[in-house]
């Protein structure tokens, strides 16, 4: 592996993701009372029922999150953090991509960490990374819990929201973020930044790359990376010099 990783997530299982990349996540798993994808009405696919997507050498994850997530405050007991473990190891997922956007349950989730590495499985753990993380304790305090847990083995930044930031808004946060992680004591290359094709530009594209470089940090993340253009991803990959 170089100094450089690429991955992503995607919500359609038969994406295939490209052979530059290190990881691929597939979710978002947001009924968490039922563990599936979807809503309680209206569920998806339950990731400890189905075959994970299978692309050697990449490492498959489920991804346990994501934005309207429910219920609040999950997992809530010992019993819901064993539905994640069983999931994972019933069909030998490589791990768990926890994406942490609906108020969850921070000790709970280090401990979901923590029980996963026990199981020889993967985790990672994703976040929001902008304005609230650089300006208010808590978020930070989280991070800071999380990675002296030992057990999360990547901290991803999503610096974006429906689709990319203004590029004030970038310059104000990137940086920013990566810099409040650092200063939780994670390693550099523990620490992935994360953009969206929606609204992604030459100028943008270049920034974030810039601060991947500049901080020396584990890589990049693309969500719905079966979107992006064949040209941004070779630049990524050419900069990174992955692949």
């Amino acid at each position: 592996m170089g100094e450089y990783i690429i991955g992503g997530w995607s919500q359609e299982l038969t994406d295939i993701p490209p052979s530059s990349f290190s990881y691929a996540m597939y979710g978002m798993v947001t009924n968490f009372t039922g563990l599936t994808t979807g809503t309680s009405v209206s569920p998806g696919w339950n990731p400890g029922k189905i075959t994970p997507p299978q692309h050697p050498p990449c490492k498959v994850l489920w991804a346990y999150g994501g934005a309207g997530g429910l219920p609040l405050e999950t997992p809530t007991n010992q019993a819901d953090i064993q539905a994640i473990v069983d999931a994972t190891t019933s069909r030998n997922w490589d791990g768990v991509d926890i994406d942490n956007e609906s108020d969850m349950n921070i000790s709970n989730l280090v401990q979901t960490t923590i029980e996963l590495k026990n199981a020889a499985k993967d985790s990672s753990y994703t976040f929001l990374a902008g304005w609230t993380y650089n300006n208010t304790p808590q978020p930070a305090a989280e991070i800071k819990q999380m990675f002296e847990s030992g057990a999360a083995q990547r901290f991803i930044l999503m610096c974006y929201g429906d689709a990319m930031w203004s590029m004030s808004d970038i310059e104000a946060n990137v940086g920013p973020a990566i810099q409040t992680t650092l200063d939780q004591s994670v390693p550099a290359k523990q620490i992935i930044l994360a953009l969206t094709p929606d609204g992604l530009t030459q100028e943008n594209l270049d920034y974030f790359l810039g601060q991947v470089t500049k901080f020396q940090i584990g890589g990049l993340f693309i969500w719905e990376f079966g979107r992006l253009a064949s040209d941004d991803l070779e630049k990524i990959c050419g900069v990174l010099g992955v692949g």
